[in-house]
C-alpha cells in the first residue's frame, strides 16, 4: 500500500507518494498530480515515488524554476531519493518540465512532455484564456507589447536544451487547438528532426488536448525505465 506525505515547503504544498517497496526512482509531475496518471500509477507499482510541488499559476517562470530546485534539494534530504527524478510536464507543466531541465539538467535523468505550452504567445490566449493570460504577464514582468519579442520561452531554447543531451518524449495530438499542435510540440519535434536529436514522440493524429498519455502506457513506462 502507497504512503501519501503531504507538507508544505516555502508556502508551496508538496506531495509525496510512497510505495510500497520504494526502489530510489521517482517521477516529479509538474503540474495535474491525479489526472491522465496511468503511467505513473504503473511506475508506482515498479518501486516509483510520485512527487509533486504546487507551484501552481506560476508558468514555468524563472521563479517558478528557483522554488523548484530549493524544493528538489531540501526533497533529498526528506526521502532516500536518487538525486535525478524523470519529469512529467502535462500542458502548462510542460513549461516547469522544460525550463527546470533547461537551468538545472544535472539534475535531471528524463523528460517526458504531454501536449505541452512550450510558446507563451501561442498560450494562454488574451481573448480566451483572459485571467490565465493575465496572470502569465504579471509573472513574468511582461505587457502584451514586450511578449511579442520576449526570447525566453522554451521555443526559443531548444538548441539549448538538447545541448544537454537530457532524453526526451513528447506525447501530443495532432488536432490539439487548446495548446496548438503547430505552434509547441510540433516546433519541437521539427527541430529534433532537422537536427538530428534525441527525441522520441508519438503524435495522435485525431486527439486534441485531451485525453493526455497514451491508451497503453507501455512506452512512457518503457521510456522513464530505459538506463
Amino acid at each position: 500500500m502507497e504512503k501519501i506525505t503531504e507538507y508544505e515547503f516555502n508556502g508551496f504544498k508538496a506531495t509525496v507518494i510512497t510505495p510500497e517497496k520504494p526502489n530510489g526512482k521517482w517521477v516529479w509531475k509538474t503540474e495535474f498530480l491525479y489526472a491522465f496518471d496511468q503511467a505513473e500509477r504503473a511506475l508506482l507499482d515498479r518501486g516509483y515515488t510520485r512527487v509533486y510541488y504546487s507551484v501552481s499559476n506560476m508558468y514555468g517562470s524563472y521563479r517558478a524554476v528557483r522554488l523548484m530546485h530549493a524544493f528538489h534539494l531540501d526533497l533529498l534530504t526528506r526521502f532516500p531519493l536518487c538525486k535525478k527524478p524523470v519529469l512529467f510536464g502535462f500542458s502548462r507543466g510542460g513549461l516547469y518540465a522544460f525550463n527546470y531541465a533547461l537551468f538545472y539538467p544535472e539534475y535531471v535523468d528524463k523528460v517526458y512532455l504531454d501536449a505541452p505550452v512550450l510558446d507563451l504567445k501561442s498560450w494562454p490566449r488574451p481573448t480566451v484564456d483572459t485571467g490565465e493570460y493575465k496572470e502569465m504577464l504579471e509573472e513574468y514582468c511582461l505587457t502584451s507589447e514586450t511578449l511579442k519579442n520576449f526570447k525566453g520561452c522554451p521555443v526559443d531554447n531548444f538548441k539549448e536544451f538538447f545541448s544537454h543531451k537530457i532524453p526526451l518524449l513528447v506525447v501530443a495530438g495532432g488536432a490539439d487547438e487548446v495548446v496548438r499542435f503547430e505552434d509547441n510540440s510540433k516546433k519541437l519535434i521539427d527541430y529534433a528532426i532537422k537536427n538530428g536529436e534525441n527525441i522520441k514522440y508519438f503524435i495522435k493524429p485525431e486527439c486534441g488536448h485531451h485525453p493526455h498519455s497514451l491508451e497503453d502506457v507501455t512506452e512512457i513506462v518503457n521510456f522513464a525505465e530505459k538506463v
